[in-house]
């Protein structure tokens, strides 16, 4: 947990102390900080003139849960924040631009805000007015905000944050989305930038759910929609957000199903989302008509995001990997589930993993004997704004999946790409728990009931309700890996 430091302090004790003891302070302190960074606050406090009592309550490298955006000094008052970025050397617009991304995520505190950057190189001081230009200013102007700031004091700084008002979807914040109203993470910025600076034929982005793929590629679609014909080929169904983006903003977003309508769109640049479920006829028919008409194709996949039997077997990725020199981007970091719902979820999918779980405050866990309780339990719960996911039903040899299903909400098809705060799933008798604790199901379908559950809880960005039927074996497990978990701790 980051704690408040003074600057002074800060700056005396990496002067004087020998190396243990100072790295031990950041230990204590829990951030991390150059020596350069050090001699640069150095250098920013050296030209404040106000009591050494005034140099206290900074917030040194503080970083957003999930997000991992960074500020550099931050001070929380009653009446304003104040935010300093320290920087070697002014770069262009990149100092305004810092304090614009700023001013977004802190405007979520909904205090006044007060930021500037310092540049070390010429002793030189900014602040951001309210037109977001970058003006030089005197320090004598955050002395006095330094002076009549009315310090408020934060336990928990995590506690302030709300990751998800900062994860934007295409399709569930479409309004945010199309106005700009959203920031990439550094790891999504900085493939952005490699992609556009050597344009390949073939770019493929990976990652795992919640690493922000689809966000990536329709940010990138987005751009070239500005000045290229393009197409986003959609492998399954479209959601309303795809239908708004066709409908309100004249996009051309396509289902997989319906790949034969490039011909007559004629695209520069074809984007295809959740590759990793088309046909591989489909995507050879695309990989064709790229390499015949000399243009681009972008694709986001991940290989572990399947939702029938057939589709383990399509190796859509090794077929993409075998491209002449393709450019291959992998998304590392989670950005949709917070850190408490990602431990829960690799530990319902194998319980030795639940001692991680630390916090199961966003959790909950119902169990019914019968699937018509939970169905009248589950359509209460979504009359309180819960997103229930349902299981995509089959015709043939379908009726284990028949009696999991809620008959309500949205399927497990038709929520691929979005992202949801509070979900609702419901598990099964077909569910149970093997020799390795990991989760398995009693019968195979042509619709994998193991991968759906999958995808469905990773689309909670905030809290997941589990609905356990008929399953008596399931809910005394996972009962007693979290009880375990509680005892271990």
């Amino acid at each position: 947990m980051k704690k408040p430091v003074d600057l002074n302090s800060l700056v005396s004790s990496y002067k004087n102390l020998p190396e243990e003891a100072f790295e031990g302070i950041k230990n204590f302190f829990n951030f991390t900080i150059s020596n350069a960074e050090i001699e640069q606050i150095s250098a920013f406090i050296d030209n404040l003139i106000v009591q050494d009592r005034f140099f206290g309550y900074f917030y040194v490298g503080y970083k957003i849960p999930q997000i991992d955006k960074e500020f550099d000094l931050l001070r929380f008052g009653e009446n304003y924040i104040l935010n300093v970025e320290i920087k070697s050397i002014m770069q262009g617009d990149a100092a305004r631009e810092q304090l614009v991304k700023n001013k977004y995520y802190l405007s979520s505190l909904g205090k006044r805000l007060k930021l500037f950057t310092y540049i070390s190189e010429d002793d030189s001081f900014y602040q951001l007015g309210d037109d977001e230009t970058l003006q030089p200013v005197d320090f004598g102007v955050f002395e006095n905000l330094l002076v009549s700031q009315k310090i408020e004091h934060h336990s928990n700084l995590d506690t302030l944050f709300n990751p998800s008002y900062y994860l934007v979807s295409p399709f569930n914040d479409m309004d945010k989305f199309n106005k700009g109203a959203y920031f990439l993470t550094k790891q999504q910025q900085e493939f952005k930038d490699k992609i556009l600076k050597n344009l390949s034929q073939f770019t493929i982005i990976e990652g795992l759910p919640g690493t922000g793929k689809t966000l990536l590629l329709y940010d990138l679609a987005k751009l070239f929609n500005i000045t290229n014909d393009i197409v986003i080929v959609h492998a399954g169904d479209l959601n309303t957000g795809h239908l708004k983006l066709n409908q309100q903003y004249k996009w051309n977003i396509i289902p997989a199903k319906n790949v034969e309508q490039i011909q007559q769109l004629n695209p520069q640049v074809i984007f295809v989302d959740e590759t990793q479920r088309m046909y591989p006829r489909q995507l050879a028919d695309i990989i064709k008509y790229i390499k015949e008409n000399n243009i681009i194709g972008i694709f986001s996949i991940d290989p572990k995001q399947i939702l029938s039997i057939r589709e383990r077997n399509y190796n859509n990725l090794n077929t993409l990997c075998s491209l002449n020199n393709p450019k291959h981007f992998k998304l590392s970091k989670k950005i949709r589930t917070n850190k408490e719902l990602g431990a829960f979820i690799k530990g319902l999918f194998n319980l030795e993993h639940m001692k991680y779980c630390s916090n199961t405050n966003n959790i909950s866990i119902h169990y019914f004997d019968e699937i018509n309780q939970a169905r009248g339990f589950a359509e209460g719960m979504e009359n309180e704004g819960w997103q229930i996911i349902d299981y995509t039903g089959q015709n043939f040899k379908g009726e284990a999946i028949r009696k999991m299903q809620l008959n309500r909400g949205l399927n497990a098809h038709g929520v691929l790409g979005q992202e949801f705060d509070k979900v609702l799933v419901l598990v099964g008798s077909t569910f149970y728990y093997d020799n390795q604790n990991s989760i398995a199901v009693r019968k195979a379908n042509y619709y994998d009931p193991e991968r759906m559950f999958y995808q469905s809880v990773t689309r909670a960005r905030k809290q997941i309700m589990l609905l356990v039927v008929n399953n008596i074996e399931f809910m005394t497990k996972i009962i007693n890996a979290l009880n375990n978990k509680k005892h271990s701790s």
